[in-house]
């Protein structure tokens, strides 16, 4: 059947653009579990993040909740059970911060520490191969560590720091686990210690499973009711 061809390069568009659009949106569902004085809690969801920064994460566990959340820390977090929703706007809460947020943005050589306000200090490569990045607040100020160091193995982050003003280590994650998506590799499980006093330490296992590339999770398409009640918190 013969197809004209403004018809064929306008069906090769949509094509195009519809691929374009599932390469920028990516879904995967989350395992949290953190350890802390002997206590362990786990949380687990399905997050729908889109290169724009548009985020939105359906929780069921320990209880059902949405949250929505975008670049410029526009936060909402919305509870079916009592319809009630919560608005809250910081930079705390920007969607920038997330992980598979910086991976999909291609922010993976810094981590966003550029972004957050660091500047590249130093750059050396070990015995192993390793390439060791030392990073310190510029004159914007940082985001509270005195000096951060990334470990980046084959290009990829495997390790970062965080040290204090008297250069003591006061938190550290591990990223590992690669899986190779569409258009990025993606570490599925990063491991974060957060030391809060000299005997104790809060550790974070965070595990991602099912990743979908494809845009097509119906997560998606979640609103918040228009009906939903606001509440403070």
């Amino acid at each position: 059947m013969h197809v004209p061809c403004k018809q064929l390069l306008l069906s090769l568009l949509i094509g195009i653009s519809a691929t374009a659009a599932a390469q920028n949106r990516v879904a995967a569902d989350v395992e949290v579990k953190t350890v802390l004085g002997g206590k362990a809690t786990t949380v687990r969801s399905r997050v729908c993040c889109s290169a724009g920064g548009n985020l939105i994460q359906s929780f069921t566990e320990p209880y059902p909740y949405y949250t929505v959340t975008n670049a410029q820390g526009e936060f909402r977090l919305y509870v079916p059970s009592s319809n009630e929703v919560v608005t809250k706007r910081s930079d705390e809460y920007s969607s920038r911060d997330d992980l598979l947020q910086l991976f999909l943005s291609g922010r993976t050589d810094d981590l966003g520490l550029n972004s957050y306000g660091y500047k590249l200090s130093s750059t050396r490569t070990d015995e192993e191969g390793l390439v060791i990045r030392t990073y310190v607040p510029s004159r914007s100020g940082g985001k509270g560590a005195a000096k951060v160091e990334l470990v980046l193995e084959n290009y990829l982050p495997i390790y970062v720091g965080y040290y204090d003003a008297s250069d003591r280590l006061v938190s550290k994650t591990y990223f590992s686990h690669y899986l190779q998506l569409r258009d990025f590799s993606f570490p599925t499980r990063s491991t974060a210690i957060t030391y809060t006093n000299k005997k104790d330490s809060t550790i974070v296992r965070t595990l991602y499973t099912n990743i979908r590339t494809d845009g097509k999770d119906p997560l998606f398409d979640f609103t918040i009711p228009t009906d939903a009640k606001a509440v403070s918190r």
